[in-house]
């Protein structure tokens, strides 16, 4: 029996939030090893390694889930389109292929999160993370930021499915 299109959103966003939540921060560890700390602008910082992660991740996601998605769906893993169209109006205005998809939604996040948490560390007095708070951040923000990206990529191939 096919899972249901809210069960396998939910499953496939854990799964891409737990990947990316180790990943990320093992990817960055490389990058910065020799530094204590990581500036909240500049080169090496926080805000351009967030942009570049968003932009990133929201592509690789949309494309990997996008693909397993369409090989879940053929093979009757999960159910049909739910005619639920009305409900995602304005994921309906995004493009329905995966990569454009993840592009539009990485580039469009990042224009919203990286200012906004400019805006929050700023107020809160943080000019600076050490690299261990840099690397538990980022493991927070990309585990929460790959599972809505996998839920929108999913609502976003449903309803492009049905069309």
């Amino acid at each position: 029996m096919p899972q249901s299109i809210t069960t396998y959103i939910r499953t496939q966003g854990a799964i891409a939030a737990v990947i990316n939540a180790a990943v990320n921060p093992a990817l960055a560890w490389p990058g910065n090893r020799a530094m204590h700390r990581v500036p909240l602008v500049g080169d090496g910082s926080l805000l351009i390694d967030i942009a570049l992660t968003t932009v990133i991740l929201s592509l690789l996601v949309a494309v990997f889930i996008g693909a397993g998605y369409r090989r879940d769906l053929k093979a009757g893993r999960v159910a049909a389109p739910n005619g639920q169209g009305s409900k995602r109006r304005l994921l309906a205005c995004l493009p329905g292929r995966a990569w454009a998809l993840g592009l539009t939604l990485g580039a469009v996040i990042a224009a919203v999160a990286v200012p906004a948490l400019f805006v929050v560390l700023r107020l809160a007095g943080v000019s600076d993370l050490s690299f261990p708070a840099f690397a538990l951040f980022k493991a927070v923000y990309t585990a929460a930021l790959a599972y809505a990206v996998a839920r929108w990529a999913i609502m976003r191939l449903d309803s492009a499915a049905r069309l």
